[in-house]
């Protein structure tokens, strides 16, 4: 017992230092511009190989951030811990450029355990968003100059890094008096938002003589509180099958941030670039306006055989406000989930042990540029590799997705995503007869 409580002290210590070092979100694009970055809905390598379903779906050996609820299903005598990483391959493209890029990041690390037999509580860290991109427009144009034929170019450039990271301590309950109310489950996410946002744009003059290139940077280093309630109901059916229903409520919040404002004027010399002026240095704080969401799911399942799921979510971005310029216009967006998992004989052979999933998501996009909306479609399939030790699972995960579109000179962004993660369950808080 003693050694176990040492383990749970190391994974506590390993998930604080976590939060120094940043989680990051495994997939970056050029839409990450735009808002907080580019958002992730599916921390859990498990759930993103179903499309994101995760709503009415909870397993006592997984810890499902996305329905706080979910966590009432950990067994009241066992500890889970849940490691996700993932490694991204993308493909951007306009009508005329493309350019390929990897990335490989840690997704999630997350722990779930009883306080009693109605109260289980659960810590993790995961990614909120992620920025960043590099865009350059290089433009040939007339200056005046006395020499007619002088066409001088310049380049606006808009470079971006950072994103955002949350550490969340989630509480369930699930009523244990009443037969009839032991089929519902509600829980509490409360989760603090922390992470640096950083912007910069650029202005360059390529061979005229007489002028200044200019950058300006935008440095925010946010803090915040946020909180998301969740419910489930799972009703046994005659046959022994389990219908569900869950749903989550992500409450409006103000994230507060620091910024640090810089412009300057500079030349390059030598490949370097020379500050010559600055023109404006200003410290100042604000609040970022982040909308509500609203989620509901539906499932079936037959224990140790299948599970069938459906999710959708919907976001108010239209309440969304920064101080930034060039935010883009957002719209209200929904997303769509529909996923499942199959596992042939959990007594037969080992592959006939493995956990199978699919899934396909839908989102019709909250950023509006140009007249269109920039949606994702992703494709999604992985499966399980059951350990030895009972509750105990490897799992991976394989999602294509596609985002934007080069219509009306927009970019479009094809990526192929891998991820693995080690779900690992064990008994604690046994109290042995023999020693």
């Amino acid at each position: 017992m003693h050694i176990r409580f040492s383990i749970l002290a190391f994974v506590l210590v390993v998930l604080a230092s976590f939060c120094e070092v940043k989680a990051q979100y495994s997939q970056s694009s050029p839409y990450s511009k735009y808002g907080i970055g580019s958002t992730t809905s599916s921390p859990n390598q498990y759930i993103s190989s179903m499309g994101g379903v995760s709503q009415a779906f909870r397993r006592n050996n997984l810890v499902n951030i996305l329905n706080p609820a979910s966590y009432s299903a950990i067994d009241t005598q066992s500890f889970v811990f849940d490691l996700g990483m993932s490694m991204t391959w993308s493909n951007i493209k306009t009508t005329d450029y493309s350019s390929n890029s990897f990335l490989a990041s840690l997704n999630n690390i997350s722990l779930a355990f009883p306080l009693t037999k109605s109260f289980k509580l659960a810590i993790s860290l995961t990614p909120v968003s992620d920025i960043s991109y590099s865009v350059t427009d290089t433009i040939k144009a007339q200056l005046d100059t006395e020499d007619e034929n002088y066409m001088p170019t310049y380049a606006k450039g808009f470079d971006g890094s950072g994103g955002l990271d949350k550490v969340t301590l989630g509480l369930s309950y699930q009523p244990m008096f009443s037969k009839f109310l032991s089929q519902f489950a509600f829980g509490v996410n409360a989760s603090y938002v922390f992470g640096n946002m950083y912007r910069s744009s650029i202005l360059t003059f390529g061979g005229a003589e007489g002028y200044l290139n200019s950058r300006a940077e935008r440095n925010y280093n946010i803090s915040a509180f946020e909180f998301d309630l969740g419910m489930q109901y799972f009703q046994p059916m005659k046959n022994g099958d389990i219908f569900g229903f869950g749903a989550t409520v992500g409450l409006p919040k103000k994230y507060s941030f620091d910024e640090e404002y810089f412009r300057y004027t500079y030349i390059n010399e030598n490949e370097a670039a020379t500050l010559q002026d600055t023109v404006l240095y200003k410290k100042s704080d604000g609040k970022i306006t982040m909308p509500y969401s609203i989620s509901g799911g539906l499932s079936y399942e037959r224990a140790n055989k299948f599970f069938l799921g459906a999710d959708v979510v919907y976001t108010k971005w239209s309440r969304f406000s920064f101080v930034e310029d060039a935010q883009g216009e957002m719209k209200d967006n929904i997303k769509l989930a529909l996923g499942g998992e199959f596992i042939p004989n959990i007594y037969g052979t080992y592959l006939q042990k493995f956990t199978y999933r699919a899934g396909v998501n839908y989102d019709n996009g909250y950023i509006y540029i140009n007249d269109e909306r920039i949606s994702k479609l992703g494709l999604s399939f992985g499966f399980s590799l059951p350990i030895k030790r009972l509750g105990t699972n490897i799992n991976l995960s394989f999602e294509y997705g596609k985002l934007g579109t080069t219509k009306h000179d927009l970019i479009q962004e094809n990526y192929y995503s891998i991820g693995l993660s080690i779900t690992a369950k064990d008994r604690w808080f046994v109290k042995r007869k023999y020693r």
